[in-house]
């Protein structure tokens, strides 16, 4: 190869390597640039509001000598129970069986050491939960149920029967808070909101609420408070600018 030949090769490819340099900057350059540019935020919204239905548990215990025995008297004193809350409007199919248990009860005997377990009878437990969709009526509920047989009552929450269009609606003030978030950051940063990017993330829930049973006078009904229920929703906003 002559010494021009040897020349016009190398410049070649100098060329080339520049031009592939030169493109390789070229392409991240671009990528670079079709980042968006975004502002990330959180928006949150919520409420509070009255209750309209309560849920309450209502149970049996029954002890006997045998485990028959501790069965039959307490599905006889269930079956009162569950009568009496359907006497005050509570619709059968808001009333389920949330637990059932039969087991052996035994005591320590004897003197130490020589102590051991000796069965003394069954213990039967059953409890059903109510959703009671007039709130009105709850200590009216539970006063009937004591006197049909009930001997636990617990469990009080309340809530909502349609709580759909509050979530609904929170889920929007939650967008707006969104939006507002991210036109302060961008104002305080000196840019201005172009777009919405992607919002995602949505959700709305509600808190269930717990009631108190309050001191009751005598010939009334057993008074409950129900308080509120919290509504909350929130949203993940990206926007660009």
């Amino acid at each position: 190869m002559t010494k021009r030949t040897l020349s016009i090769v190398l410049v070649l490819g100098l060329i080339v390597a520049l031009g592939l340099s030169g493109a390789g900057v070229s392409t991240k350059v671009h990528a670079e640039e079709s980042q968006p540019r975004l502002i990330s935020v959180t928006g949150e919204a919520s409420m509070q509001v009255k209750p309209d239905m309560a849920t309450v548990s209502f149970g049996v215990e029954t002890n006997a000598p045998t485990a028959a025995e501790a069965q039959q008297t307490n599905s006889r004193a269930m079956d009162a129970v569950v009568r009496a809350l359907l006497a005050v409007g509570i619709a059968r199919e808001d009333i389920q069986t949330s637990n059932f248990s039969l087991y052996p009860v035994y005591e320590w005997r004897g003197e130490k050491p020589e102590q051991k377990q000796v069965l003394v009878g069954y213990r039967c437990n059953n409890t059903v939960v109510a959703k009671i969709r007039d709130i009105a009526r709850i200590g009216e509920a539970i006063d009937r149920a004591v006197a049909a047989g009930a001997t636990n009552i617990g469990g009080i929450s309340f809530g909502l029967q349609d709580p759909e269009p509050l979530k609904t609606q929170l889920l929007a003030q939650a967008v707006i808070d969104a939006r507002s978030k991210a036109e302060t950051m961008a104002k305080a940063a000196g840019v201005t909101i172009t777009g919405v990017y992607r919002i995602s993330g949505g959700w709305a829930s509600v808190e269930e609420g717990r009631g108190r049973l309050l001191a009751g006078v005598e010939g009334t009904f057993t008074p409950v408070e129900p308080g509120l229920v919290t509504i909350r929703a929130s949203v993940q906003a990206d926007f660009t600018f």
